[in-house]
């Protein structure tokens, strides 16, 4: 067993060092992120074209009809029905996207209609916008230079339907351009989402969440320590723990952060109940998400806590020994390769805490967890 406790040592030291861990996440949540706004493109186009009606090119949006449309937007000409379609040709495909940007001041009709006080109009607006921002780097940029001080001003809308689409194109934004953030965070978007968050209505607080998530993501070493401790206690106040994937991949980034870690600790109680009814309750392999988030959390959070706090995890009341060992071989032998390796920085953390009889207790489990045997040469394989 002393060569499994020197990995386990080992692993605790990369999990512990707050850069490798923020920067684990970053990785993560950008190739994530990439995957998903290609799959928003493609969910949304196929939701959408359902409830068009008769449309141009049997529902086939071409570059030269885009291009036409941009147009007769800049100079006030385009129909409604025309207006109304153009979102969704910008979903169909990157190339109407970039085919929408090359007409010169192609954005100016845009700006004038979200700026306008045409409800319809600053609609249809704004979902071009949104689905502008799902373009690569260099259109999320062009169009956060030219669009971001109309969209902050729509965040004090009342108008809810409106108010979302602007939350999910800063969300966009933020995801797809390093300028775009800048230009966000110097005109103090977070304080915004803040405000949002706390007071926003059930509806539109999914597009908060997911704009928050990735402004931490984008700007983690940029925001304020007060600003960030702000944003956690009003997110454990919501109470939304597990109602949203993103949700707790943003509480699980905020993890990382030293301010934010004292204030997880009143949540705790939930994830570990949450990670028991997941592996004993329900199928664990369709919430990997929230099973890889949770165990980053708990690595996380317990690695600086004091030594009652851990008890949560190694000495619940609510759950025995035995418990504790097969949720521990069932993590440790998932057929997910991340979630064995997240396990054993969990594992580690605890196994190096500050309090020697944390330590104690790791090693006396580690001859519970058989299968410590079989996640060590898996994630060395894979590194």
């Amino acid at each position: 067993m002393q060569t499994t406790n020197e990995e386990i040592d080992e692993t605790g030291k990369l999990r512990s060092n707050d850069n490798n861990t923020v920067e684990n996440v970053r990785v993560e949540l950008r190739e994530a992120t990439l995957t998903k706004r290609k799959q928003n493109r493609t969910s949304a186009w196929s939701k959408n074209r359902k409830n068009l009606g008769e449309c141009p090119g049997n529902e086939l949006f071409s570059i030269e009809y885009v291009i036409e449309r941009v147009k007769l937007l800049k100079k006030k000409r385009i129909t409604l029905e025309d207006y109304r379609y153009l979102p969704n040709a910008l979903i169909q495909s990157e190339e109407n996207i970039y085919a929408f940007l090359r007409v010169d001041q192609s954005l100016s009709g845009l700006i004038r209609d979200l700026s306008g006080n045409n409800s319809t109009l600053q609609l249809y607006a704004a979902n071009c916008c949104c689905n502008i921002a799902l373009g690569n780097t260099k259109a999320c940029t062009a169009l956060g230079k030219a669009i971001i001080p109309y969209l902050l001003i729509e965040l004090e809308s009342l108008n809810y339907i409106l108010l979302d689409v602007c939350i999910w194109t800063i969300g966009n934004l933020v995801a797809g351009s390093n300028v775009a953030f800048s230009i966000l965070h110097a005109q103090h978007c977070l304080k915004y989402l803040i405000l949002l968050l706390s007071n926003c209505d059930d509806s539109i607080l999914p597009s908060v969440i997911y704009a928050l998530l990735h402004y931490v993501h984008m700007g983690f070493y940029e925001i304020s320590k007060s600003d960030m401790a702000q944003l956690v206690q009003v997110i454990i106040k919501r109470n939304f723990l597990y109602e949203n994937p993103n949700f707790i991949w943003l509480l699980a980034l905020l993890s990382s952060s030293t301010i934010c870690t004292t204030y997880l600790h009143s949540i705790l109680p939930q994830i570990v109940d949450h990670l028991y009814l997941l592996f004993f309750g329900s199928d664990e392999i369709a919430h990997v998400n929230e099973i890889t988030a949770s165990i980053r959390i708990l690595g996380n959070t317990l690695y600086n806590s004091c030594e009652d706090k851990t008890d949560i995890l190694l000495r619940n009341s609510k759950y025995s020994h035995e418990n504790l060992c097969l949720l521990l071989n069932k993590l440790l032998s998932h057929q997910y390769m991340h979630i064995r390796r997240e396990t054993l920085w969990l594992i580690g953390n605890l196994y190096n805490h500050r309090s020697p009889s944390v330590g104690k207790n790791i090693r006396d489990l580690i001859a519970f967890l058989p299968a410590l045997n079989q996640a060590f040469p898996s994630v060395a394989n894979c590194a």
